[in-house]
């Protein structure tokens, strides 16, 4: 670093900026390899290896997705003995004319060059690379100079999202943006980040969920709406958690939770096409398909499909036998509902291929519409994908007096559980259409179209303990 410290120190005292405003380009690294022998380009980029000594240099200049090699000559760069400033990291934009070496490699001749950055912290050594994992989530602006497979990740993770979007709007979605600062969160059964409004003097909460504001605008009259945003949850931290994640959310007045299981179909298969131009993807060893239809399996039947369990038959002293004997934890007061969901649980691990878990019971959610054709259950399903569940959906509970009254037991049984919130219950009051909702956590949706198993390789900058 001292070293570097003094060639930007002499640079200073010389007049020389090594830090310019001005870093315009004609040319990317790879428009320039595309040109003719003889063409001239003005290139920039943060140069990873210099070679060479006396009268020739070279360098590998990378810009955000190439490679190209600069070759400096004494008799025909200018200024050729300024190069002896520049070491990998800097950042350089070279004017020259596009040539082919002897040894047949595109490259550039200098004809001049200029310093855009002086880089004072030296770059992991490219020889044994920088992969420890936890400096590499610390440290990932280097994680993405050293480790170009990680870039690439980002990118597909940019136009998994974009198809996600183009997908919604090609059915008539709108995106709307909802609160990030709520005076009450709901949603979703989870611990809030708790913040104040020093202006006020009152406690505010970041969203747990997009899901009561996206209601309150179908009662207002937009019949298909959408939000991809963060939301955040005061929970755990593991492979697939992240206190701070991505969803993307959407409502549709006039439909229920069938149509949201071909939306959903829709919205992994058109993403996997836009990365892989095909609906199959290897994740982990085992090719998964998301070409539709889906499986779509009751969670009673996933039970006696995967543990040979019948839970209809079962007492509760069974169930919770049949609980334990899988090695699951059932927490709280005992609630039958509950208690079969928790057992669902050891058929999660078994579901590979896409399908849809339906019609659970209804004590898992106090949000959703009663089953058409059984009220002990509720039109809800979850995708499963890789042993991992991936979204939530329903046919919305759109009954002001009984989402008041399923608030209400909610809160009998724990008071942890999700808070009574009157405004959205006054909001229902004035009528919501039939509507059906979907919400999908994208992060996880990119780790399976990317092959990621950690939460931390597919977010920029995840959630990360302080150091000591």
């Amino acid at each position: 670093m001292q070293s570097r410290l003094d060639v930007r120190a002499d640079m200073l005292e010389s007049g020389t900026n090594p830090y310019p405003q001005e870093g315009h380009r004609t040319h990317t690294n790879q428009q320039a390899l595309d040109l003719p022998d003889g063409k001239q380009a003005t290139v920039a980029g943060r140069i990873r290896a210099i070679r060479g000594h006396g009268q020739i240099r070279f360098m590998d200049v990378h810009d955000e997705l190439n490679k190209l090699q600069v070759v400096f000559k004494s008799d025909s760069t200018a200024d050729f003995e300024q190069i002896t400033n520049f070491h990998t990291g800097d950042f350089i934009r070279v004017i020259g004319e596009r040539f082919t070496t002897n040894a047949g490699e595109a490259s550039l001749l200098a004809q001049e060059f200029t310093m855009l950055s002086k880089a004072l912290r030296p770059l992991p050594d490219s020889w044994y690379g920088f992969s420890d994992e936890e400096e590499r989530y610390r440290r990932r602006p280097v994680d993405l100079i050293m480790n170009p497979e990680v870039a690439q990740v980002f990118r597909m993770r940019s136009k998994i999202i974009q198809s996600v979007r183009n997908t919604l709007d090609s059915h008539d979605f709108l995106e709307v943006e909802t609160p990030t600062l709520q005076p009450m969160y709901g949603g979703a059964n989870a611990r809030p980040f708790v913040t104040h409004i020093n202006a006020w003097d009152i406690p505010q909460y970041l969203k747990i969920s997009d899901e009561l504001y996206l209601k309150r605008l179908i009662v207002g009259g937009f019949e298909r709406v959408y939000e991809i945003d963060k939301d955040f949850r005061n929970e755990g931290v593991d492979r697939t958690h992240n206190p701070e994640f991505t969803m993307m959310e959407c409502y549709a007045a006039y439909w229920d939770y069938n149509d949201m299981m071909d939306l959903t179909e829709k919205l992994y298969a058109n993403a996997c096409m836009a990365i892989h131009g095909n609906t199959q993807v290897e994740f982990q060893g085992t090719e998964i398909d998301f070409a539709g239809p889906w499986r779509r399996l009751p969670m009673k039947e996933a039970i006696l499909e995967y543990l040979n369990i019948d839970v209809d038959t079962l007492s509760d002293d069974e169930l919770r036998a049949a609980i334990k004997q899988h090695k699951l934890e059932y927490e709280g007061e005992w609630i039958r509902g509950l208690g079969i969901a928790t057992l669902f649980e050891a058929v999660e691990p078994q579901l590979i291929q896409p399908v849809f878990i339906t019609d659970m019971p209804r004590e898992t959610t106090s949000l959703c519409k009663p089953h058409r054709d059984d009220p002990t259950l509720i039109e809800r399903f979850e995708p499963y994908i890789a042993g991992w569940e991936v979204g939530n959906a329903y046919t919305e509970l759109n009954d002001p007096v009984l989402q008041r009254q399923f608030w209400d037991e909610e809160r009998e049984e724990d008071e942890e559980s999700h808070p009574l919130d009157e405004d959205f219950i006054e909001t229902l009051e004035y009528g919501m259409p039939p509507t059906g909702g979907l919400g999908i956590g994208l992060d996880r949706m990119i780790m399976l179209m990317t092959n990621q198993t950690k939460i931390r390789d597919v977010i920029f900058f995840p959630t990360m303990k302080p150091r000591e």
